[in-house]
């Protein structure tokens, strides 16, 4: 399949308050560790070219964040289900007036008249338009000339920047700063077309065993779901996609041949088009685009059906300035996001409209709320841990914990490099630098996935069946394929950011004491305070998919994700039946009931120059706690408010 080009910024690490302060009072902010991945450092800025400054103000009541998520997500809270609605989140965290005040202070004592600065619709960034010469004063750094090595673009940026001690417990992060390039989610399609198994004759349910195509009704065997009988309208399933087109023409030939009870050959997504999202045509299926999203829409309805899909095209695919990240879906699906918090970056997220010569550019403004919530969101794609600035990634997470707090199921792939990452298809495995943990060709540390790193997801790894049918059982997924731009493992390990959460605290315990491999800390975080993933597993191979006509097996734990969605979306159906609501945040509930799984202890997920880890008895950083079992998982989460 084709999957979009990405170019990795490098890691930059977030400072606590306690740096040492610098001889004019301020202490390091963000600094940048090691070389710049595909950038050259040139020269200094002029000191009279004109910056757009921006300042983004850091939220109230993170602090509290875990706390309110357990409210309503743990089984034993007697306030569990009681979800919070969008205001009562965007109110809850939006920043607090003493933290805008401190920063418009700070600027107007440095000679920043007050009406050079502007506030955001919802006073979440503080913004002004200023020389290079004030914004070096202002961050005791230096802006130089970065160079793209491919491309030959040019880039301001530093390599460290420093705030007023007073100032840094007020400010997230500031723009531009030590950011260089933007990320494009990266699907977890099983990589490069000879791991597409092609079925040239075709095939349908029951023409071949399970072993070789794994169609719904191995899934039911598998897992003990029944077929969907209800379909309530407020418990559609989402299925997200960047760059990556639905061709629906596929659709019909795969209800026909691969679902039971056969759904109707008319039956079509929800299409949410978001900042420019489009439909495939012929010219995106010419190159290539669509088996990611054939794949998980495919998968979904299979399982759901009569329940709905909710497909959101996130994204024009166009826009180069910056590709992004997951803040636009986040944006449009979270008015809060834009107008209270500001999660967008320049140089990390696109800009809207298309400010580039593009023709084809989506040309409306960034959407600002609007997109409907599914109860459950299944999204296929991840990026590189060690490629995104720290902060980016703490502030994106905490709105992961928002859409839980509403009561929003985010599930997500988690990888399919074992305990490496890759840049794109057919590139090869990367590693981090074992000394600065940024991005390295020639690094020896495992590189965690972002956004399977942050505790409020639920992510999904994968496995594979150990013979010819479903009585044979799983083991963790493992094709070395031609080389190490096609070996395909189960993505996990341990973040070098997040802290392990409470709900995961004696799984990952378990684990280190009994499991734990020797390689040191100079291989991973080994500390057993990290959080872990994946959290489950699904199957992730010869998945049986529709496209362009043509009948293959498509594997990754992109197939898994929306396997494990769409039976977390039965089991909100059922709950909706008996007048409950969706189920919301899982993972606090699933630790509690690890013998709801099939527990995997055969395979590993080797990489950067080593086994990795090894799936074992218990919760293991390769197939979670296990795959589901829907009948064990049934009684539990009915019997809850």
């Amino acid at each position: 399949m084709h999957v979009p080009t990405l170019i990795a910024a490098l890691a930059c690490c977030a400072i606590p308050s306690s740096a040492a302060p610098s001889s004019n009072g301020h202490v390091l902010h963000e600094k940048r560790d090691g070389t710049p991945h595909l950038w050259q450092k040139r020269d200094r800025a002029t000191p009279s070219q004109v910056l757009p400054i921006r300042i983004g103000l850091r939220q109230r009541n993170l602090e509290n964040a875990e706390k309110y998520v357990f409210d309503v997500a743990d089984p034993d809270s007697p306030n569990f289900g009681k979800h919070w609605s969008a205001e009562k989140v965007a109110n809850t965290f939006a920043p607090s007036p003493e933290s805008k005040d401190a920063v418009v202070n700070w600027l107007e004592d440095a000679g920043i008249n007050r009406n050079r600065i502007s506030l955001s619709k919802g006073h979440n960034w503080v913004q002004f338009d200023g020389t290079v010469k004030e914004a070096e004063t202002l961050f005791a750094t230096e802006y130089w000339h970065y160079q793209h090595v491919e491309d030959g673009g040019l880039r301001l940026a530093v390599d460290a920047y420093s705030l007023p001690k007073h100032v840094q417990k007020h400010v997230d992060f500031v723009m531009p700063t030590v950011q260089l390039d933007g990320l494009k989610p990266v699907a977890n399609t099983n990589h490069g077309r000879e791991n597409l198994a092609r079925i040239p004759q075709g095939a349908s349910l029951g023409s071949l065993p399970c072993g070789q195509l794994i169609t719904v009704e191995c899934l039911r065997k598998l897992y003990k779901f029944p077929e969907g009988k209800t379909a309530d309208a407020s418990n559609k399933i989402g299925i997200a996609e960047w760059a990556d087109y639905l061709y629906e023409p596929d659709l019909p030939i795969y209800f026909k041949n691969f679902t039971k009870p056969e759904i109707p050959a008319d039956t079509k997504p929800e299409f949410v088009a978001i900042d420019g999202g489009l439909t495939a045509n012929l010219t995106t299926i010419s190159q290539g685009s669509g088996v990611e999203a054939a794949l998980d829409v495919q998968a979904a309805y299979a399982i759901v059906h009569p329940q709905q899909v909710r497909y959101y095209q996130v994204g024009d695919g166009i826009n180069v300035d910056s590709v992004g990240t997951f803040n636009i879906f986040l944006d449009a699906l979270d008015e809060s996001y834009c107008t209270y918090e500001g999660g967008d970056q320049p140089y990390v997220d696109p800009a809207y409209p298309d400010p580039n010569d593009n023709e084809l550019g989506y040309q409306g403004p960034l959407q600002c709320g609007g997109a409907p919530k599914s109860n459950v969101i299944s999204v296929s794609y991840g990026q590189i841990e060690g490629a995104l600035p720290e902060f980016y990634q703490v502030r994106q997470c905490h709105e992961w914990m928002k859409l839980g707090l509403q009561g929003v199921s985010v599930i997500y792939a988690s990888g399919d490099s074992g305990v490496a990452n890759r840049y794109n298809a057919g590139y090869p495995n990367s590693c981090l630098n074992a000394d600065n943990l940024f991005v390295d060709n020639n690094g020896t540390r495992y590189s965690p996935s972002f956004p399977v790193n942050c505790p409020y997801i639920t992510a999904v790894g994968a496995t594979t069946l150990l013979g010819n049918d479903t009585d044979s059982g799983e083991r963790a997924v493992s094709v070395p394929g031609s080389g190490p731009a096609n070996a395909y493992y189960s993505g996990g390990g341990f973040s070098n950011i997040f802290a392990v959460p409470s709900y995961q605290a004696s799984a990952v315990k378990k684990f280190m004491k009994n499991h734990a491999p020797n390689y040191g800390p100079n291989v991973y975080n080994d500390t057993g305070k990290a959080r872990g993933f994946p959290d489950v597993a699904a199957i992730g191979l010869n998945v049986a998919t529709i496209w362009n006509g043509t009948t293959m097996g498509v594997g990754g734990t992109s197939a898994s994700a929306p396997i494990f969605a769409g039976i977390v979306n039965l089991l909100n159906e059922e709950r909706i039946a008996i007048g409950k609501g969706p189920i919301g945040f899982l993972n606090p509930t699933l630790y509690k009931h690890p013998q709801a799984f099939n527990d995997i202890t055969i395979g590993d997920n080797p990489g950067c120059g080593t086994g990795g880890f090894n799936a074992t008895p218990g919760w293991d950083p390769v197939t979670g706690l296990g795959t589901p079992n829907y009948e064990k998982l049934l009684p539990i989460f009915l019997r809850l408010p």
